[in-house]
């Protein structure tokens, strides 16, 4: 799993591309303006949360003994179909092997289908413990209805695959979504220290250092990327909470507007206002809305 989600904290995934975290689409910001109590929940949940998404072209092949390439370059093309498909095919066959349940589980996953997905992480690491992209699958399928179990999942796969970088990427967004944000932040730099172009850290460490008590930093972070070629609604979103932190409301608004009619720009900078610069009433707001 891995990719560039379109709301606040993104996550990388392994197909190399990056989908939308469930909260992510959960707080409704892939694109679209709501109302701006849900585009605060989008900036500081999504914002954390930078991350999975889709990569290569989608292509085709014949079923043979081993076509999991298939599998992933379909998930890599937005198509969980084909994928479901194809792994069931080799499922049928190797009902153990867990390398095609943990693809199985990806499809179920961008199908929305938690429950599949997740009994077929478990069944993965019944057939090879330890593996990690099977703990971040749970992780990830936790992640909407119980963070902390969520990162206990990721701290598993940061066990497990050191260097794993979307692994300490995904830990600091459960942490954050408990507020633990100096927890969060050492993860995000982890994941930076072994994979510094991956965008979605730099994204979740920006917000994570704003909502932790130091925003100007978050602004050092964020700036850059929301003045790149690929600025997109969530790392505005997160830099105009980074600046409204700091103290700097109108510059906030301003970058919204991008995004947002003005009078719902404002609202959402008032609201960021609110919580003042420890961040925790705002994280417990986007867990909550």
């Amino acid at each position: 799993m891995g990719g560039q989600g379109g709301d606040g904290m993104i996550r990388a995934g392994r197909s190399g591309g990056e989908r939308q975290t469930g909260w992510a689409r959960q707080a409704g910001w892939a694109g679209q303006a709501g109302r701006a109590g849900r585009l605060l929940i989008g900036a500081i949940v999504g914002g954390l949360l930078a991350g999975c998404a889709t990569g290569t072209p989608q292509r085709t092949a014949a079923i043979g003994d081993r076509t999991l390439n298939v599998a992933r370059s379909a998930l890599a093309g937005g198509n969980p179909e084909m994928a479901l498909s194809v792994t069931n095919a080799v499922l049928k066959s190797s009902p153990n092997d867990p390398e095609a349940l943990i693809d199985r589980g990806d499809a179920y996953y961008l199908l929305k289908n938690c429950g599949r997905a997740s009994a077929d992480y478990q069944h993965a690491l019944r057939s090879a413990p330890h593996t990690a992209m099977a703990e971040l699958g749970l992780g990830r399928c936790a992640m909407t209805q119980n963070p902390r179990i969520a990162a206990a999942a990721f701290e598993r796969a940061t066990r497990d695959a050191p260097g794993n970088a979307e692994a300490f990427n995904d830990l600091g967004i459960a942490q954050a979504s408990e507020s633990e944000f100096s927890a969060a932040a050492a993860s995000l730099r982890q994941a930076l220290a072994l994979d510094p172009s991956l965008q979605a850290a730099k994204i979740n460490l920006g917000l994570a250092l704003a909502l932790g008590g130091d925003p100007a930093a978050g602004e050092t972070m964020l700036g850059p990327l929301v003045r790149g070629p690929d600025a997109s609604p969530i790392i505005r979103a997160n830099y105009a909470t980074a600046l409204t932190l700091a103290g700097h409301p109108d510059a906030a608004a301003k970058i919204l507007l991008v995004d947002m009619p003005a009078n719902e720009a404002d609202a959402m900078v008032s609201q960021l206002a609110t919580f003042g610069h420890g961040g925790h009433g705002a994280a417990e707001a986007a867990g909550h809305g």
